[in-house]
């Protein structure tokens, strides 16, 4: 392909490049650019290898941020410490439980979200699950039908942690810790946004807890209550 009279190059979901490597060939595409262009970068999050990119293929460029829609002071974080064979009945529990408004469960898989969203019906809880397995179709209605109110969980893998707009959640359920830290962040801002209040509750297994403790080794600012199990 002939580059030579691209004008503009735009670098979208740059953090996420980055995270899943595939940098190396976005760079040999810039090279093959003009360098005479312009260039936009986006990116949910500016951690140094994005920040480097930046620096690298872009020439004085105006930093331009988002105007942050959560407040950490209306935001608890908290956490439960299970056996394996406990941790889909205390996520029932809690959702039956919990005085909430809509409610996000995160999984790490697909399969784990489809056998979570088996697990919450059989249990008489108006859900449906999202999951790059769906059609962009399907997803969209899901997250239509979820924005209206016409079911009141949803459960999703990290497909649904970026991009989307979603108005009253008041609950986040963490099934699955991340692997990444910064997909914790995309999760988490999903509530507390607008004035209002927001839980985010992490159930945490044995398997669990390498990706926890990265995640409170990164974001020490983090104040993460442990609570008592039912």
């Amino acid at each position: 392909i002939d580059l030579s009279q691209a004008k503009v190059v735009v670098l979208d979901e740059a953090d996420r490049m980055v995270e899943m490597g595939f940098i190396d060939d976005v760079e040999k595409i810039l090279k093959s650019c003009p360098k005479k262009r312009q260039t936009m970068l986006f990116s949910a999050t500016l951690y140094e290898p994005t920040k480097k990119i930046a620096q690298r293929y872009m020439n004085n460029p105006k930093v331009v941020h988002a105007t942050k829609m959560v407040d950490p002071a209306k935001l608890k974080q908290s956490y439960y410490q299970v056996t394996p064979r406990f941790k889909k009945e205390l996520l029932v529990h809690l959702v039956k439980k919990e005085k909430s408004d809509l409610v996000m469960i995160f999984c790490n898989t697909r399969q784990a979200t489809d056998m979570i969203y088996k697990v919450l019906k059989h249990n008489s809880i108006k859900t449906a699950p999202i999951h790059g397995g769906l059609t962009q179709s399907v997803r969209l209605k899901t997250i239509d039908l979820f924005n209206h109110g016409k079911f009141q969980v949803l459960v999703c893998t990290d497909v649904a942690a970026r991009g989307l707009h979603i108005e009253g959640v008041s609950h986040i359920y963490n099934y699955d810790m991340p692997k990444d830290p910064s997909d914790y962040i995309h999760r988490i801002v999903r509530t507390a946004r607008a004035g209002k209040h927001g839980l985010v509750i992490n159930i945490l297994a044995p398997r669990d807890q390498k990706n926890f403790s990265k995640l409170v080794s990164v974001h020490r600012e983090f104040k993460i209550q442990k609570e008592e199990g039912p």
